[in-house]
C-alpha cells in the first residue's frame, strides 16, 4: 500500500458580523424557547404522574419525586448554559473570530510524506457564509502526543 486516507477534522471560523450575531442570538433565544417549553410540559406531566402515584405508593411517590427534581435540575441547568451562551454572543466584537463547529475532512498520505506537514490543523475562515481563507496551522511532532506502540504476541 503506498497510500492512506484518513479523516481530519477542520474547524469553522466565522468572522463575526452583525448577520452572524444576529443569526446566533436567534438560534440561541429559539433553543431557550424550546427548553422552557419543554421544562414546562415536563412539569405538567410530572405533577399529574407524581399525583397518581401517591394514590396508590407513597415509597415509589417519594423516589418519582426524587427523579423529578434531578430532571428538573438538570433542565434548569441547559437553560442556565443557554443563557450564559447568549451573554457571550452579545459580547462578541465586530471583525472578531468565533469558532464555531468541526467538520471532517480527508488527507491522503503518502509513502514518503512528513506526517506532521500532511496532519496540520486546518480552519476554515468564513463571513456571512463565504470561506474567506482557508488557513493550516502548522504541527510538529511536540503538539502530539503518540501512543506506545504494543509489543506484538511474540514479545517482539
Amino acid at each position: 500500500m503506498d497510500s492512506l486516507v484518513l479523516q481530519q477534522n477542520v474547524r469553522m471560523v466565522f468572522i463575526v458580523t452583525p448577520e452572524l450575531k444576529n443569526a446566533l442570538v436567534t438560534e440561541i433565544d429559539n433553543a431557550i424557547a424550546e427548553a422552557t417549553r419543554q421544562s414546562e410540559q415536563f412539569d405538567f406531566r410530572a405533577r399529574q404522574a407524581l399525583a397518581e402515584i401517591q394514590r396508590t405508593d407513597l415509597n415509589r411517590a417519594m423516589q418519582a419525586r426524587q427523579q423529578i427534581e434531578t430532571e428538573k435540575r438538570r433542565m434548569d441547568a441547559i437553560k442556565s448554559e443557554l443563557t450564559a451562551q447568549k451573554t457571550q454572543i452579545d459580547a462578541l466584537e465586530m471583525g472578531a473570530e468565533y469558532q464555531r463547529g468541526m467538520i471532517h475532512g480527508q488527507v491522503e498520505i503518502k509513502v514518503g510524506d512528513k506526517i506532521f506537514d500532511k496532519l496540520s490543523a486546518i480552519d476554515l475562515i468564513i463571513e456571512d457564509g463565504v470561506v474567506k481563507e482557508i488557513r493550516e496551522n502548522d504541527l510538529s511532532a511536540a503538539g502530539f502526543i503518540l501512543p506506545q506502540m504494543a509489543s506484538n504476541e511474540h514479545g517482539e
